[in-house]
C-alpha cells in the first residue's frame, strides 16, 4: 500500500510539473499572437480566454505538486475540483476550436481592415511586415487606388523596386491562421490528456490517503 501511495505521489508531481511547464508555454504563445491581432475580434477574444485557462492550469499544478508532496485530503480533493473545471472548460476550447472556421475569421478581420485603410493604416502596415506582403491581393492594390506603395511593402523598408514585395497579405494572413489553428489544437489536446491523467493520479491518491486514514482511526 505504501508503494503504490508512493508511486501515485511521483506519479502526480510529475504530471503536475508537466502541465506547469506546457502552461507556461501556452500562456507564452497566446501573449505572442495577442499582440498580432486587432482588439476586439474573435481572435482577440478567443487569446484572452487562453491566456485565462494557462494561467489556471499554472495554479492548478503548483497547488497540486504541493497536495502531492503534503498528502493532504483536504489539498487533494481541492486540486480535483480545479480539474474538473479545467476539463470542462478544455472540452469545451476543444469542441469550439474544431468548429470555428479561424481561416475565415481571419479572412474577415483582414478584409475589414483593409475596407477602412484610413483608420487601419498603421494595423495594415504591421500586417504587411510581419508576413512579408503588400496590399490585399498584392501591390496592384496600391497602383488601382492611385497611390504609392507604403514602406511596410518593401523588405527592410527599402524603397527599391526589387525589395517590393509581389505577394497579398490576405492570403499570408490565412495561411498563418491555419498554421495557428494546428498548433493551437496539439497544444489544447496535450492539455487535455494531461489534466485528465493528473485528474485520475489526484483521485487514485485521495482514495488511497483517504482508506490510509481510516484503517490508522481503527
Amino acid at each position: 500500500m505504501a508503494s503504490r501511495e508512493g508511486c501515485l505521489k511521483v506519479l502526480l508531481i510529475v504530471l503536475n510539473v508537466l502541465l506547469t511547464l506546457v502552461g507556461i508555454a501556452f500562456i507564452a504563445f497566446s501573449v505572442y499572437e495577442l499582440n498580432n491581432v486587432s482588439a476586439g475580434t474573435f481572435q482577440h477574444v478567443a487569446i484572452v480566454v487562453q491566456i485565462f485557462v494557462g494561467t489556471f492550469v499554472v495554479l492548478s499544478s503548483f497547488l497540486g505538486c504541493f497536495a502531492g508532496a503534503r498528502l493532504s485530503l483536504s489539498l487533494i480533493w481541492s486540486f480535483v475540483s480545479c480539474m474538473l473545471i479545467l476539463i470542462g472548460l478544455q472540452v469545451y476550447i476543444i469542441v469550439a476550436a474544431h468548429v470555428t472556421d479561424y481561416v475565415e475569421r481571419s479572412r474577415t478581420d483582414f478584409q475589414a481592415l483593409w475596407a477602412d485603410q484610413r483608420r487601419s493604416k498603421e494595423r495594415i502596415a504591421f500586417i504587411e511586415q510581419k508576413y512579408t506582403c503588400c496590399g490585399q491581393s498584392g501591390p496592384q492594390d496600391y497602383i488601382l487606388q492611385g497611390v504609392g506603395f507604403p514602406l511596410s511593402c518593401y523588405e527592410n523598408k527599402e524603397r527599391l523596386q526589387s525589395k517590393l514585395r509581389g505577394n497579398g497579405c490576405l492570403d499570408a494572413v490565412q495561411s498563418h491562421a491555419t498554421d495557428n489553428l494546428i498548433y493551437g489544437l496539439i497544444s489544447k489536446w496535450l492539455l487535455f490528456v494531461l489534466e485528465l491523467g493528473a485528474l485520475g493520479a489526484a483521485t487514485h491518491l485521495g482514495i488511497t490517503v483517504r482508506n490510509k486514514q481510516r484503517r490508522e482511526r481503527f
